[in-house]
């Protein structure tokens, strides 16, 4: 099996993993569906106005070419999949389409009532796959059939993650969050949170950059817990695995943003899962598909302070039940969040179509 990868640049997350080998190592052959006109995209956008939409379609259709070849068609995220879904209404394309939704492509319709945009992808493709169960009854209510909506979860290798637990009984209680620094990611909730633990001898490492950096510095100075919070930046992989191992609770207190971004489910949870941190998070999208209160994580309502205080003093004073919490999250995640059985099960989806076609 042959693996290519068709996307608008050919550079991606050097600002979130700086040094990930994952982004030297993509397989397959790596191009842009633009070609040159690639790199004029952003500039096309925002000359364009309201007539991206069309303009951006047509020069899909004119490059449609480089997806022809391919058995099966893999979109990440809706807008791609409607991308694809219009080319193959134009006959530019026949492959059957795969779609796969992952948070913002389904939040953000969902907040502004378009969610059923994604109609001729419903009609063009053959089968959708969102990441959690939120997503998959979404996309039933607007119009998807119920038959070709199925949930199909990322994940984590725990074979790579060592799981080290660390009690902190007689140790400076340690905080930890990886992420970027935008609206849904819920940091600021973790400040005011920690702000109001009774227990004063604990420390917040928060890494990560994004646009309320200064935002949430400035907040954790007006609370007086500057001196405990560390803003650590975007750092190398291997630091954020050697600082995950230094830690003790994972913070992840997740809302749906302003402009309705939402979570899928996140991976950094499942890494802070696999490697024996008590996770601490919301009821928020997916995520109580990963983690079960009080049995292998905790959580609390969106954008609620003083549950969240609540639940990090419980666990500030109960460690010894956390081991046993924590141990049942690295058991969830081996048996439901393992990627290298979930891309086993993608794998023999893509040939199982790819088969169907060429006996089409």
């Amino acid at each position: 099996m042959e693996v290519g990868v068709v996307c608008n640049e050919t550079s991606f997350g050097k600002d979130r993993n700086i040094d990930d080998p994952r982004w030297q190592a993509l397989p397959g052959k790596v191009v842009c569906w633009w070609g040159g006109l690639g790199r004029y995209r952003p500039l096309l956008r925002k000359w364009s106005g309201r007539f991206w939409d069309k303009l951006s379609t047509a020069i899909d259709i004119a490059h449609a070419r480089k997806l022809q070849g391919a058995d099966v068609i893999v979109a990440h995220f809706g807008n791609n999949g409607m991308r694809v879904a219009r080319a193959i209404k134009r006959g530019r394309i026949s492959a059957p389409l795969v779609t796969i939704f992952h948070g913002r492509d389904v939040g953000e319709p969902l907040h502004d009532n378009t969610l059923a945009r994604y109609k001729i992808v419903f009609e063009k493709g053959v089968l959708q796959l969102p990441v959690n169960a939120f997503f998959r009854d979404a996309l039933i209510e607007v119009g998807a059939s119920p038959e070709q909506v199925v949930v199909h979860h990322m994940g984590v290798r725990p074979n790579e993650i060592d799981y080290q637990w660390r009690s902190w009984e007689q140790a400076t209680l340690s905080f930890i969050s990886v992420c970027r620094l935008t609206e849904k990611k819920g940091i600021e909730y973790a400040l005011r949170a920690l702000a109001g633990l009774p227990r004063r001898d604990w420390v917040y490492s928060v890494i990560g950059g994004g646009e309320l950096l200064e935002e949430l510095k400035a907040i954790a100075t007006n609370l007086g817990i500057a001196d405990r919070v560390s803003f650590l930046g975007s750092r190398p992989h291997s630091e954020v695995k050697q600082r995950l191992r230094d830690a003790h609770v994972f913070l992840l207190p997740s809302v749906g943003a302003r402009d309705g971004d939402l979570e899928g489910i996140p991976v950094s949870l499942m890494e802070a899962m696999a490697a024996g941190l008590t996770v601490v998070s919301t009821y928020h999208s997916g995520i109580p598909e990963l983690i079960d209160d009080h049995k292998t994580g905790f959580l609390v309502p969106e954008r609620d302070v003083a549950a969240l205080t609540g639940k990090l003093a419980w666990i500030a004073e109960n460690p010894k039940p956390c081991e046993e919490i924590a141990l049942a999250a690295r058991k969830k995640i081996e048996a439901e969040f393992n990627s290298d059985l979930l891309n086993q099960h993608f794998v023999e989806i893509a040939m199982q179509l790819g088969e169907t076609r060429s006996l089409a």
